[in-house]
């Protein structure tokens, strides 16, 4: 199989991967028909709560540590905590927005471009899925973090090269991948060896010729000569 094909099969395995944690989210909806049709406006009410907790504690820590501008502190806590509106103020469609959003972000990692594209695709205004997003404050960071694990799980095989390139085909930024390599521990070795016994069973035999192949996917020259070693290529 050439490198070409290999990369399409590859592609299509996450594209798989991808379509069952889509149906997961359909499944889990479809046995909760009945309380999702209502405004599941509880659960948010707490997420909103505690962020205000939180927001309140921040405030708190930052006025200590900046005693000198206490004026100018309280008045950028108290424009914090009235920034979000109560959700009881927020009419049914951004309540709609704000749960939809919610629940996917419950059964998957998603960029920022990819869930507005899955609450677009619910038929969600595209103003009203901003909002959404700009009301649930989310981590985009620990987002790619959470994604980039979820790759390495389930043993597709990625070099880091080809992890962070994954993750902006994803739609994350430059930062946002950077923050998710620099905070997962990947044994990329163990990530090799799963590219190398790929390509021995389409015939690559040498130890040399499957180097020159894992570096061309983007591992380390270390990484390659290790996984030769683990496949039996000595």
């Amino acid at each position: 199989m050439s490198h070409t094909s290999r990369y399409f099969a590859r592609l299509t395995m996450i594209f798989l991967l991808f379509f069952m944690m889509s149906c997961t989210k359909q499944n889990q909806e479809g046995n909760t028909v009945e309380s999702s049709s209502e405004l599941s406006s509880e659960s948010i009410e707490n997420s909103s709560a505690d962020s205000n907790k939180i927001s309140i504690k921040s405030s708190s820590g930052d006025s200590k540590e900046m005693s000198k501008n206490s004026v100018s502190t309280d008045k950028e806590s108290s424009n914090e905590e009235t920034t979000k509106p109560p959700l009881e103020s927020l009419n049914e469609n951004q309540v709609q927005a704000i749960q939809t959003a919610k629940d996917y972000l419950d059964t998957m990692p998603l960029s920022q471009t990819e869930l507005l594209q899955m609450l677009t695709v619910e038929n969600i205004n595209l103003e009203d899925a901003k909002f959404a997003l700009e009301y649930l404050d989310i981590d985009w960071n620990q987002a790619a973090r959470k994604k980039a694990k979820e790759y390495c799980k389930h043993k597709i095989g990625f070099s880091k090269v080809k992890l962070k390139a994954q993750l902006l085909f994803d739609h994350f930024t430059e930062e946002e991948a950077d923050f998710a390599l620099s905070h997962i521990h990947v044994n990329w070795v163990e990530q090799a060896k799963i590219v190398a016994k790929e390509y021995m069973e389409d015939g690559v035999s040498s130890k040399e010729d499957l180097i020159d192949v894992l570096m061309n996917e983007g591992f380390t020259k270390k990484e390659a000569e290790k996984a030769t070693v683990k496949v039996g290529l000595k």
